[in-house]
């Protein structure tokens, strides 16, 4: 299994929000280009200021002042973060019946590690320093599936955004589509995923109908 972390198993939209506007004040971009937020989901942060900042001097190094700026928000932040209702139980109900567990996440590493130790989730992270492409590419899901010691093909990957699902399938990996993000059923959907569900309270169940025995 594969999950995201943003909005899948713990719920940072509005602290992303939040850490973006903090950062577009600081170098005077105009805060409706918040609305590219949802354009931008999933993938890595960096790519969201470069389009916001527009073409500009010093562009690159202006680009990583804001990702300097914006990890430490969220670092400071991770420690207030909610996780999403049955996020905890969902992954110890699997863990228990045998599934192999690894993390893929657009955020920078000490955002997610700072996440994953506020919850003492203790699994295999890929973050965007670990790998050269980016979602929709595979990359992310193929290095968990290293991690993890397992086929792409025999993956399943968990995720609330269009890239998520993308990824997952230009891995070969089975995609299960959750819309507790910015994205409704009907919008994921258009991306044909191989499930969707409400929520991660509803996965053990669905695995323990649809496979029988468990995978990455």
């Amino acid at each position: 299994m594969v999950f995201d972390i943003g909005n899948t198993l713990v719920r940072t939209v509005d602290s992303i929000e939040s850490a973006y506007l903090q950062v577009f004040a600081r170098h005077a971009i105009p805060a409706e280009k918040i609305q590219l937020f949802k354009r931008f989901a999933g993938r890595p942060k960096h790519f969201l200021f470069s389009e916001a900042l527009g073409d500009i001097p010093r562009k690159s190094e202006v680009v990583r002042e804001c990702m300097a700026e914006f990890e430490k928000i969220l670092v400071e932040q991770a420690r207030h973060v909610a996780e999403l209702p049955g996020a905890s139980d969902c992954l110890r109900r699997l863990r228990s019946r045998g599934w192999r567990i690894a993390m893929a996440s657009g955020f920078p590493r000490a955002v997610g590690k700072a996440i994953l130790d506020r919850f003492g989730w203790d699994y295999p992270l890929v973050c965007d320093e670990d790998v050269k492409e980016h979602r929709p590419a595979p990359d992310p899901v193929l290095r968990a599936c290293e991690l993890m010691a397992v086929a792409p093909t025999e993956a399943l990957v968990v995720g609330d955004t269009p890239q998520d699902v993308l990824s997952a399938k230009a891995a070969g990996a089975c995609s299960i589509a959750v819309t507790t993000g910015k994205f409704t059923g009907e919008e994921l959907a258009e991306h044909r995923p191989t499930f969707i569900i409400s929520g991660l309270a509803e996965l053990p169940d669905l695995l323990e109908r649809e496979f029988s025995s468990p995978r990455g």
